[in-house]
Formats: structure tokens, C-alpha cells, sequence
């Protein structure tokens, strides 16, 4: 699966991350404006069935979407579809917490390339976590990512976050192609 590589969001627009109530994404996936861009992180899982083998795309964090809009029409839509979901806020506020481009950027591309197969969900933004270098990803199908590097369970792996919502580590990234950061 190749990454998907976003673009810089058009003026007023930012991303949000929202928690979807009992998990009904795809309904509220069908009530945004045709157009709208979204993402959820999915990777595919293997199942073994009555003797058949079988690849199902599931959700990596359950209940997690992104939405690219304005802080404005979030409120609104939040408004008119409280009991689906909530969005994530600004620390100690009650408005939308936009999620910066670069953070996003990272996150879709970890979670997206190879179709998560190399990913573990750590749960909402875990400081243990971010400790160590920050780096860049130089070449592989993780390029341009940044985030930390930990050793988890006698594993190197780069931690990315998206601040206050989700953690995920990824692992297999030869040392050759990173960079510190300063």
C-alpha cells in the first residue's frame, strides 16, 4: 500500500480528531459533505475461518477519526450530531483543538504505510513515551516521518503522536535511515 502524503491545509481549515461514539464511524463518515477530507487509521488483520485464510481491514484505533475543516462548521456539525461524537479540545478550553499539519502528516504516514502492519496503538498521548531523540525518517516506506525513538520490550521503535489524542510505535525502521533532530 503506498502512503498517502498530505498536503498543507488551505487557509482556516485544520485537522481534528474526534471519538466516535459506539464505534459508528463509518455512519458518521457518511454524514460529512461529500468531499470533505477524512481519515482513519486502519490496518489489516489476518483471520483463519472454516479452513479459509482471510485479510479484513479494521480499525487501528478504534473510535478515532480526522476530519480536515473549519474550527466554525465543527461546531456546528457537533451541534446538529451530538450523540455520535465529540472532538478533541484545546487544553482547558471548550473549542476544537486543531492538530498541526506536521504532527498529522507523521501520523498518517506511519499508520498507513504497509497497511499498519507494523504498529501498536499505545493510548492517548503517554509522556513515557517521549523520551529519547527526536528524529526524521530519511528513506523506506516511512520517509519523512518524525517522531521519538524508545526501546520498548527490547525493540527500537519510533513513537508518533498526535498531542492529547494517540500514541502509536513502529518498528523495523534500519538506524541508517534516521536523523537527529534538533
Amino acid at each position: 500500500m503506498t502512503p498517502t502524503i498530505i498536503q498543507p491545509s488551505p487557509k482556516g481549515f485544520h485537522w481534528y480528531a474526534l471519538k466516535v461514539f459506539y464505534n459508528r464511524v463509518v455512519y458518521l463518515k457518511s454524514l460529512l459533505p461529500e468531499g470533505m477530507e477524512s481519515y482513519v487509521p486502519l490496518h489489516t488483520v489476518e483471520s483463519y475461518d472454516k479452513g479459509q485464510l482471510s485479510y479484513v481491514e479494521t480499525q487501528l484505533i478504534p473510535s478515532l477519526m480526522f476530519v480536515r475543516c473549519q474550527g466554525a462548521w465543527l461546531e456546528k456539525f457537533k451541534r446538529e450530531h451530538n450523540d455520535v461524537f465529540m472532538y478533541y479540545t484545546k487544553a482547558g478550553g471548550s473549542e476544537p483543538g486543531p492538530v498541526p499539519d506536521s504532527e498529522m502528516r507523521s501520523f498518517i504516514l506511519v499508520t498507513s504505510a504497509d497497511a499498519g502492519r507494523h504498529v501498536k496503538y499505545f493510548g492517548a498521548d503517554a509522556p513515557e513515551y517521549h523520551t529519547g531523540d527526536r528524529v526524521r525518517v530519511t528513506d523506506g516506506i516511512y520517509k519523512g516521518a518524525e517522531g521519538y525513538i524508545k526501546r520498548i520490550k527490547k525493540d527500537r521503535k519510533l513513537i508518533v503522536s498526535v498531542s492529547g489524542v494517540a500514541v502509536v510505535a513502529v518498528s523495523s525502521i534500519h538506524p541508517d535511515f534516521l536523523e537527529k533532530i534538533d
